[in-house]
């Protein structure tokens, strides 16, 4: 008997199809090569996403890329020297009401 059930695999190759037809039409050459890549790089995490199985393959797709992006993003962070979390969460001032409500920042 053959698979009622398509793997996580060909999930992501029919939505890249999908978002081809579709979205990637509106897309611009390197826009379309990157929309590829980023399928490309979901394949990274099929495992995980297989283990999951979302209902819906895009969820799977969706959180796939944003934690491949924050791993790439703190390895970027790492090789500048920097932290942006300390950054975004310092502590800040309340407005100066005698300079338009504008949030005064000391970074």
């Amino acid at each position: 008997m053959g698979r009622t059930v398509a793997t996580f695999r060909d999930l992501i190759e029919q939505e890249l199809e999908r978002w081809e037809r579709t979205f990637g039409r509106a897309l611009r050459r390197e826009e379309r090569e990157q929309l590829e890549l980023m399928f490309q790089r979901v394949r990274l995490y099929i495992q995980a996403c297989t283990y999951q199985f979302p209902a819906h393959a895009m969820d799977g797709i969706q959180v796939a890329v944003a934690l491949d992006h924050e791993m790439r993003l703190r390895r970027i962070e790492a090789l500048l020297g920097i932290h942006l979390d300390a950054a975004w969460m310092a502590p800040r001032s309340l407005p100066d009401a005698s300079r338009d409500g504008a949030v005064v920042d000391h970074l």
